[in-house]
């Protein structure tokens, strides 16, 4: 049982942290608030100023709590895993429903909230652990792939418009060869992300098992492949539940049923990761095309009645179940694989 809850709200430049003591749910003194720089020094001043207010509370008991922000957050996660202190890096849209009605937004009363949620839910805490190095550069090679590849939709998109729109002249013209090269340099930018995104998955034995296993099932190509890893840890973050990863991508049905006037079929929830859920849609229209076995899953979907839509997503389903299955028992795909309609 934890007796010292450390909120933190994580921002570009600070930390606002906030300490609550509690025995159960009774918390037993006031509650201490400070700010600290994103800075190791910083994150060292944190820890020494937790240490001069636990009243001699044991590391141990202690649970440091705040809100998933990306980067923001990586730096002090990091910082206290090394350091062996427990670190719960929570959703925040869990933490702020589970927070009630609220009026005052401060950066200090944030802080406060988060260490009042993981006083009431500790019991759910889920404690932090950094990705593998060769993980983490996979992630960030990823991402940066896919801004490049949005920026280059955009120039190619703006400059079709311009040529449709435009009377010939100089500056349609300049528009036109200055996008025209900006895409020839954004498509070599790609070309290397892909050579580099290949060179790290072949130097790493985990990275490359687990890619050989999830590509060896026809649909699913690299950036697939690469998009399942870097978002489940390797298809650890869920513990290789595959229901779980289903609802993170979004292709989960959740109905609507209450009293005696709703009642709604099951469908997929907004709540999702769109970027991962598009590239999933990718690999299945690619699956139905070129794996036999979803294939004929897809037709007898169909042929039931199912609209295409729907048993596109069923297909989707099916892959992640698939994928997360042939991982946790380290299999290649095999065709003779049968799926029950």
């Amino acid at each position: 049982m934890k007796n010292l809850f450390i909120g933190v709200d994580f921002s570009k430049e600070k930390v606002d942290v906030a300490i609550i003591f509690a025995d159960g749910l009774t918390e037993t003194a006031a509650r201490v608030f400070n700010g600290f720089k994103t800075t190791v020094s910083g994150y060292k001043q944190l820890v020494k100023w937790v240490e001069q207010n636990s009243y001699g509370i044991d590391s141990s008991l202690w649970l440091f709590c705040g809100e998933n922000t990306g980067d923001y957050s990586k730096g002090l996660c990091n910082f206290l895993y090394g350091k062996g202190y427990d670190m719960w890096l929570e959703n925040a849209k869990s933490i702020k429903d589970a927070s009630g009605l609220r009026r005052l937004k401060s950066d200090r009363a944030d802080a406060s909230m988060i260490a009042e949620y993981a006083m009431r839910n500790y019991d759910k805490a889920i404690m932090y652990e950094p990705l593998s190095e060769s993980l983490a550069q996979l992630r960030e090679l990823f991402l940066y792939r896919q801004m490049v590849v949005r920026h280059k939709c955009s120039f190619q998109v703006r400059r079709g418009e311009k040529r449709l729109t435009l009377e010939k002249s100089p500056i349609k013209t300049m528009i036109s060869q200055s996008g025209r090269h900006i895409v020839s340099e954004l498509n070599k930018e790609v070309e290397k992300i892909n050579k580099r995104i290949a060179e790290l998955i072949k130097s790493d034995e985990e990275l490359t098992e687990v890619f050989t296993i999830v590509t060896s099932v026809p649909g699913i190509g690299t950036q697939n492949a690469v998009c399942l890893m870097v978002y489940t840890d390797n298809f650890r973050r869920f513990n290789y539940d595959s229901r779980k990863i289903s609802c993170y991508y979004g292709i989960a049905p959740f109905g609507k049923d209450s009293g005696t006037s709703v009642h709604s079929d099951p469908h997929v929830h907004y709540m999702a990761n769109r970027q991962i859920k598009a590239m999933l849609t990718q690999a299945s229209l690619a699956a139905v095309k070129f794996n036999p076995i979803m294939a004929r899953y897809y037709m007898r979907l169909v042929e039931r009645g199912k609209k295409k839509q729907v048993a596109l997503n069923n297909v989707k389903n099916k892959l992640i179940h698939l994928v997360t299955a042939m991982v946790r028992n380290r299999q290649l795909f095999s065709p003779e694989y049968k799926i029950s309609a």
